[in-house]
């Protein structure tokens, strides 16, 4: 019985690593982004990711985030840009993922 557990252990653990191995569904982002900063519009990023889950507004800059499960839903990956108002040109951005969330 505690073998079979233990197997059993060791199959969601290599399930979950296997899901964070995985590429992002945002793409090459982190290395990516730091190519296009200064450069990347705002309609670049929703032709590219679609219409973001939200939009925080400020007086120079807003923040647009996009949200997306990967691994079978084991691993959520966040990913926000922040853009000038002027032009809505990246100035920042901000990526992470965390597993079981």
């Amino acid at each position: 019985m505690a073998r079979a557990i233990g197997l059993l252990m060791a199959a969601c653990l290599l399930a979950l690593a296997a899901g964070c191995v995985g590429p992002s569904r945002f793409g090459d982002v982190e290395q990516g982004l730091d190519h296009e900063l200064g450069q990347l519009t705002y309609q670049d990023a929703l032709d590219r990711w679609g219409e973001p889950i939200s939009v925080d507004r400020g007086e120079q800059l807003f923040t647009a985030f996009w949200e997306k499960k990967r691994g079978s839903g084991l691993i959520t990956e966040r990913l926000y840009l922040t853009f000038d108002n002027a032009k809505q040109v990246l100035r920042a951005y901000r990526y992470s993922q965390k597993p079981l969330e």
